[in-house]
Order: C-alpha cells, then sequence, then structure tokens
C-alpha cells in the first residue's frame, strides 16, 4: 500500500513523527514509548483499534525510508542528509527530503503516488480537473486507469493527492463556492530547490539543461521517467513544449526576481504557453539565468 492509500498517512502526523524523534537522544525511540507519546493511552480509550494514526503513518515512513525500525526501536534513517536531521534547517528540507524518498528508482511502494502526481502536472493549469469529481471524470475521459494503477473512484484518494502534492510544494489550494479547489502549480517546489538546480548564482543554462536537471531530482517532470510514462498514454505536450503547469512556475518565480528567462538568436528554444495555449516572444525561451535570493 503506498501513501497515496492510506488516508491516515498524512502530512501532519509525518512531521509530527519525526519532530518528536529529532529530538529525542541519538534520534530513536523505543516502539511502545514512542506510540504513547504521540498518542496517549487516554486518547485510545475505548477505541477499537490502538493508535491507528501513529501505526499507520510509522508504516509509510518506515517503507519511504524516512525511518527505520530495528530491535523494537525506531529510528530517523541515519543515511538521510545532515540538512534534515538538524533542527534548524528540517522545516525547508523535510518535504524535500520527502519527495525523493516517495519518488525515488528504489521506492515500488508509492509508484502510483508517482503517476498520479504526474499526471496532475501534466493538466491544463488554467482549467485543471480540480476536484474530486473532475479528477474521476477526467482520469476516465484520458483512459489512465491502468496507466496510474488505481481508479480515481473514491475522496480518499484525492484527499492524500491534495494534501501531500500540496506539502511538497507541487500544488495549491483555495476555497470556492464552498469547494476547495486544486491546481497544479509547482512553483515551491522549484524555488526550494533552486539552489540544488544551478552551482551558483548569475549561472546561465539552456532551459532544456534546466528541465533534465528538474527531472533528475523529481521524475514528475517533463523527460522524467513518471512524466514519461503518463504523457506516452496523454498526448499532451508538443515537441519542444514544457505543460503549462512548469511553465506557470517559470514565469511566477522570473515576476518574483529569482530567474530570469533569456532567449539567445542561436539557442535552442523551448516554447513556455500560456493561458489557452498563447505563445508571444516572452514565451520562446532558450536560458535561465539564476538571480539568487536576494532580489
Amino acid at each position: 500500500m503506498s501513501v497515496l492509500k492510506q488516508p491516515l498517512a498524512t502530512p501532519s502526523r509525518f512531521q509530527g513523527i519525526y519532530r518528536y524523534l529529532l529530538n529525542t537522544k541519538q534520534q530513536k525511540e523505543k516502539k511502545e514509548v514512542f506510540g504513547k507519546m504521540v498518542s496517549p493511552d487516554e486518547l485510545v480509550k475505548n477505541k477499537p483499534s490502538e493508535r491507528p494514526m501513529f501505526e499507520y503513518s510509522l508504516i509509510e515512513a518506515i517503507k519511504c525510508q524516512l525511518l527505520k525500525e530495528q530491535n523494537n526501536e525506531i529510528s530517523i534513517n541515519s543515511d538521510l542528509s545532515e540538512k534534515v536531521r538538524n533542527k534548524k534547517t528540517v522545516e525547508l528540507e523535510l518535504p524535500n527530503t520527502l519527495t525523493a524518498l516517495f519518488f525515488g528508482s528504489n521506492n515500488e511502494y508509492d509508484e502510483d503516488f508517482g503517476r498520479v502526481c504526474a499526471w496532475f502536472l501534466a493538466q491544463n493549469i488554467y482549467d485543471p480537473p480540480n476536484t474530486w469529481e473532475k479528477v474521476e471524470q477526467a482520469v476516465h475521459d484520458q483512459k489512465v486507469d491502468q496507466t496510474l494503477g488505481l481508479k480515481m473512484t473514491n475522496s480518499t484518494l484525492y484527499g492524500q493527492m491534495d494534501d501531500w502534492m500540496c506539502y511538497l510544494g507541487l500544488a495549491w489550494g483555495h476555497g470556492l463556492d464552498k469547494k476547495r479547489i486544486l491546481v497544479p502549480d509547482p512553483t515551491v517546489y522549484i524555488k526550494r530547490n533552486l539552489n540544488n538546480l544551478f552551482n551558483e548564482i548569475e549561472e546561465k543554462v539552456s532551459l532544456r539543461e534546466f528541465i533534465s536537471r528538474l527531472a533528475k531530482k523529481c521524475p514528475l517532470f517533463e523527460t522524467g521517467h513518471f512524466r514519461d510514462k503518463i504523457e506516452a498514454n496523454i498526448g499532451k505536450r508538443e515537441t519542444n513544449y514544457l505543460s503549462t503547469s512548469t511553465a506557470f512556475a517559470l514565469f511566477r518565480l522570473q515576476d518574483q526576481g529569482y530567474i530570469q528567462l533569456i532567449r539567445e538568436s542561436d539557442g535552442d528554444l523551448m516554447l513556455l504557453p500560456k493561458a489557452q495555449n498563447k505563445i508571444d516572444d516572452s514565451s520562446r525561451v532558450s536560458h535561465v539565468i539564476f538571480q539568487g535570493f536576494n532580489n
């Protein structure tokens, strides 16, 4: 079972479990003690199952290798980077770490989660299937049930997709007409990783190289293996075009001063479509320059 299919394994519970261990001696705790600390006995009296939120969240955190279990002790995976095991930098690093763990090549448990996220990022950001009912209909219309490895036929799967994509910085949600609307926008994820995608401030790289680096870090993006599998079935993206969600994120980051998108006359152009697939001079881009975070 993937984190997508386990409604009790939410981002907030992952964070709570992780933060507790981060503040323990040697970043480990006896499982029984751990359970009682995060879910006290008084809260689980007369319940049909003891501590299900803790238990199922713990199972998923161990499966994705955020945590390890040995000799009835739960610990933070010591193979993780020092930044995510540091109290001062954990808030920024935990979403990145979980993204890498969920969608890494050695995590077979969460492959369906990766396919669903890649599929949603491939949708038109200006008119996305932004509610459970619309997602269910879009999956049916695009005939990707088998590609995704599941049918989005209940609100639980959609709710997990919503919660986790927003936490990882791949989407955001808002209220509209008493409904929550989900938007496939990876701006937060890309911004959080600009220092990892460029070697230095003012570095200029071709847009094609930038997308390649992005896909290697997170295979949900164009040319990544999750996205390739989805695009082979939905046929949405033309050659040299970026998806509208990736293009929108890059335009937002340029407007915020973090990157500059430029077109060089002899450069290999890629097209960044805007609303209604509009293409103008600003949509034709060959290179990206990292401006840093002090602008």
